[in-house]
């Protein structure tokens, strides 16, 4: 709104001209449709980010949990093994066995206690201080996995 503000002009005459209202005068002044299309975004942006983040956080939850108990099976079929190793090679070697078999239980134990904030920073950390092995292990991963992907396929589904 504007308001009638007396001036004098050089003349020594007193006119009154319009002056728009600024918040020094006592009223605010609305935000734009551009800011507010802009606070808008920023707000639903933030909103999508943390649905990403959750949705992230949970397949990362379910991925630890299916490793976790990847590795318990495989330490129960170590331990399994290590009966027969015994009887057929020694115990001594059958001893190796039940080794492997709990340092595997342990590294279980490990990926179970921690939190995935804590895994996605030691792997942050691992990148960071040994940029070329991550690298390395991703690579073999890749193959490894889309050779998992092309033997899954059969002769029709190949085409």
């Amino acid at each position: 709104m504007a308001s009638k503000t007396p001036t004098t002009l050089p003349e020594g005459t007193d006119t009154v001209i319009d002056t728009p209202d600024t918040p020094e005068t006592g009223t605010t002044a609305e935000p734009s449709a551009f800011a507010k299309a802009r606070q808008r975004a920023g707000d639903e942006a933030k909103k999508l980010t943390g649905q990403a983040t959750d949705k992230a956080k949970g397949y990362a939850a379910n991925g630890k949990a299916k490793a976790t108990g990847g590795l318990r099976d495989v330490q129960r079929a170590m331990d399994d093994a290590a009966g027969s190793v015994d009887e057929r090679l020694g115990e001594n070697y059958g001893e190796y066995a039940r080794m492997a078999s709990s340092f595997v239980g342990g590294l279980a134990d490990k990926l179970d206690a921690k939190e995935i904030d804590d895994l996605i920073e030691d792997a942050q950390n691992f990148v960071r201080k040994s940029p070329v092995v991550a690298i390395g292990i991703a690579a073999v991963a890749g193959f490894a996995i889309a050779r998992l992907v092309k033997s899954g396929m059969g002769p029709q589904d190949s085409a």
